[in-house]
């Protein structure tokens, strides 16, 4: 109670041999608006004037204020009263020696909890003084000055601090009309601030506080839909987020927070400073980026977000070193250079030397398909050999550990997939600082927005595998199941994709594939049935569905919700008509039943979020799954020819090659990030697959369905079978 008692301080500080006229005309608008902003409150605030002149002169008192003489100011940073408090001549010295005094002065105050605000005024020399250290007040603690150069560069006077500069327009040089205007609209700024401030949290507390758990994340414009959605996602999740604008400054603030122990957690998600650090950026970080997160050991997420540019100011400053660069004009103030390949292996270098060091939990998300608003397909600084440099080298160098992870993801970073796997991420690694202040109606709100989000989650949880093999330079490889052993053992060896439709059932029963687009069973209740046999023994491999799109007694985006609830993480076209062709084909199309059903199959799964992996057989139909959004296409050749039951009739090996290659191209023209896997016809074994993938380009793996279980068990079992008749009696 005794520090509620006091009367709190209102400090209006600046230079009375030179300032007077204008530190008492400023001192009575801020009296004067307190006294109306506190109409009818019980708060005591009053309006001390303090001088910190760097002559020797002596002024010791102000008519209707009380006071505070520069001898007193300079007596908090001496500590005795029989100290000097002569100033050098030298005024440069001078300044920075009152300048402490200040700051000793200021802090005595705050630490007796009667500092409520501090506004001061100054020219060049009156705001180097005032501006160190009024940067040193607490994040909240009101602090206002009135500068002749509060434009331009004003980093050096703000720092990283809540500082607010107001320009005085005109010279503080005596009062005059403009002059008046500005002290006035100052003073009422102040007074406001002081006022709103006090009445919120109470004049004995000014510390920075919050019931919910701190997060910090890092933000561009080119980044914003990934951050907002992250953010919004956390706030659901009963955390705080901060967002920092990433122009140097913005990554000062935040480490400075961090190291004040504001900040619980980060997500680090535009790290663009990086480059104008390497690179000579006008908003650029310094070497100790990152080092506040490591020392303070707390979870980080990172990510990649606009290192594809280096930012400059108007045009006619960017250094005549880069006049032969990719620019791209943000707008008037600001221009934006697209970073090269070898620029970006050095950011990744910067970011793994630092990112080495950490002890605590890191998780590192770099998205494949772009890492700016203006790194997408048909954007200035869309450059996929620079963003996969960038990635690439990150993988490599970054060492991985238990705490210490790597995800390469197959989304741009504005993709809600993304900024889900963020999250996830996030939430992963910092379960001790989960907030369980939750109320049940937020947990209801929020499952309802979750059935809107989860398949997002789900897809962005199953699919990170995609770019991953190919980023060490392994194919993908998928696998079709008909029986529970097939899946289990495929994925014992290493396969990365499971699919399951009913043809495995059949070719699994000694018919052949084509069983299953004949009128044998329903194709979709096959599936739904064959998964109780083959979901529980997969682990962690995705399992896929093959699904009949044409089917016409089944409302598709309920099945597709049907089949995500049974635990599928994605779907194929299958039984499909593209096996069809001649009149019969040609009169399923004319009778509505073609495969543009299927690509409305596809695209209504991918907007679900669920893994799509269709079959394409032309190039024209590999452009409509990569315009419905396909994430794999398999380009088929037709039923597979080898074996008891397989097909006879099939285009040639190096046929394949040529129209794998048409497939892919087709569907790269729509989507270059696509995923192009092979499958059927000649393509029977591991060696005609590797001769596919070696004799064509950007086609990414093979999936296999007779190939994978029919074949070996055939040979297995015909093996096993001879080995025992050959047994002899005798």
């Amino acid at each position: 109670m005794a520090m509620v008692e006091k009367v709190q301080q209102v400090f209006c500080i600046g230079t009375a041999d030179t300032k007077l006229d204008e530190l008492q005309f400023l001192a009575n608008c801020v009296q004067s608006c307190l006294q109306k902003f506190l109409l009818g409150s019980s708060l005591q605030v009053e309006v001390t004037v303090v001088d910190v002149s760097t002559n020797n002169e002596e002024l010791t008192s102000m008519e209707n204020f009380s006071f505070v003489r520069r001898r007193d100011v300079l007596l908090c940073s001496t500590g005795t009263e029989n100290s000097s408090t002569q100033l050098p001549s030298d005024r440069a010295k001078a300044i920075c020696l009152m300048s402490r005094a200040v700051q000793c002065f200021l802090k005595r105050a705050y630490d007796d909890g009667v500092l409520a605000g501090v506004i001061g005024l100054g020219g060049s020399g009156g705001t180097s003084l005032l501006a160190p250290p009024l940067q040193t007040l607490p994040l909240g603690v009101p602090k206002l000055l009135v500068s002749t150069v509060a434009s331009g560069h004003t980093e050096p006077y703000i720092g990283t601090s809540d500082l607010v500069l107001l320009p005085s327009v005109v010279d503080i040089c005596g009062l005059n009309h403009v002059s008046r205007v500005v002290l006035s609209n100052a003073g009422a700024a102040a007074a406001g601030m002081i006022v709103g401030r006090l009445s919120q949290i109470g004049v004995s507390d000014y510390t920075f506080s919050s019931e919910k758990k701190t997060v910090a994340m890092t933000m561009f414009g080119v980044t914003t839909p990934c951050v907002s959605a992250v953010k919004e996602r956390l706030v659901r999740e009963g955390f705080e987020p901060l967002v920092f604008h990433a122009t140097g400054v913005g990554g000062k603030a935040m480490e400075e927070l961090i190291r004040g122990g504001f900040i619980q957690a980060v997500l680090d998600i535009t790290t663009t400073e990086v480059a104008d650090h390497i690179v000579g950026g006008v908003m650029a970080c310094d070497s100790s980026r990152f080092d506040a997160i490591i020392e303070k050991k707390i979870p980080l997420v990172l990510s990649i977000g606009a290192l594809d540019m280096v930012n400059f100011g108007p045009k006619v400053t960017i250094p005549a070193c880069f006049d032969k660069r990719k620019i791209h004009m943000h707008n008037d103030q600001v221009s934006l250079m697209r970073t090269t390949p070898e620029e970006n292996k050095r950011f990744a270098r910067f970011i793994a030397d630092k990112l080495n060091k950490a002890t605590s939990n890191v998780r590192v998300l770099l998205p494949w398909k772009g890492v700016s608003a203006l790194d997408a397909p048909g954007k200035p600084f869309y450059d996929p050999d620079a963003t996969s440099a960038l990635i690439h080298e990150l993988e490599r160098l970054i060492e991985k550990t238990e705490h210490r992870q790597v995800k390469v993801l197959p989304f741009h970073i504005n993709e809600p997939e993304f900024a889900d796997a963020l999250v996830n991420c996030f939430l992963e690694i910092s379960p001790e600082i989960q907030s369980n202040a939750r109320s049940c109606s937020a947990q209801l709100s929020d499952e309802i927005h979750d059935k809107e989000v989860d398949t997002r989650e789900y897809k962005s949880k199953h699919s990170t595998f995609t770019y991953s093999p190919i980023s060490k330079g392994l194919p993908i490889i998928g696998a079709g199941a008909g029986t529970g052993i097939s899946a289990k053992f495929e994925e014992v060896g290493g396969v990365d994709l499971i699919v399951i439709y009913n043809s495995g059932r059949f070719r699994m029963a000694g018919r052949g594939s084509l069983a299953g687009l004949l009128p044998f069973a329903d194709a979709n209740a096959v599936v739904l049935d064959m998964a109780n046999e083959v979901l529980p023994v997969v682990k962690k491999v995705p399992v896929l569905a093959g699904v009949c799109g044409t089917d016409p007694f089944r409302r598709m985006e309920y099945f597709l919700r049907q089949l995500e609830t049974v635990g599928f993480c994605g779907v194929q076209n299958f039984p499909t008509v593209g096996l069809f062709d001649g009149n019969f084909r040609q009169n399923i199309e004319e009778t509505g039943m073609g495969y543009g059903l299927e690509v409305e199959m596809i695209r209504k799964a991918h907007n679900f979020g669920l893994l799509t992996t269709p079959y394409a057989f032309k190039p024209e139909e590999a452009v409509s799954m990569a315009k419905a959004g396909a994430d794999i296409i398999v380009a088929h050749m037709g039923l597979t020819t080898s074996g008891s039951i397989g097909a006879k009739t099939a285009v040639s090996l190096e046929d394949s090659v040529a129209l794998v290659q048409e497939i892919a191209d087709a569907a790269k023209q729509v989507n270059p990030h696509v995923i192009i896997l092979c499958h059927g016809g000649p393509i029977s074994g591991p060696a005609e697959a590797e001769f596919v993938l070696k004799n064509t380009k950007g086609v990414h793996g093979f999936y296999g369905a007779s190939s994978m279980e029919r074949l070996p068990v055939e040979q297995a079992i015909t093996r096993t079978i001879k080995q025992y008749k050959s047994i002899s009696l005798g």
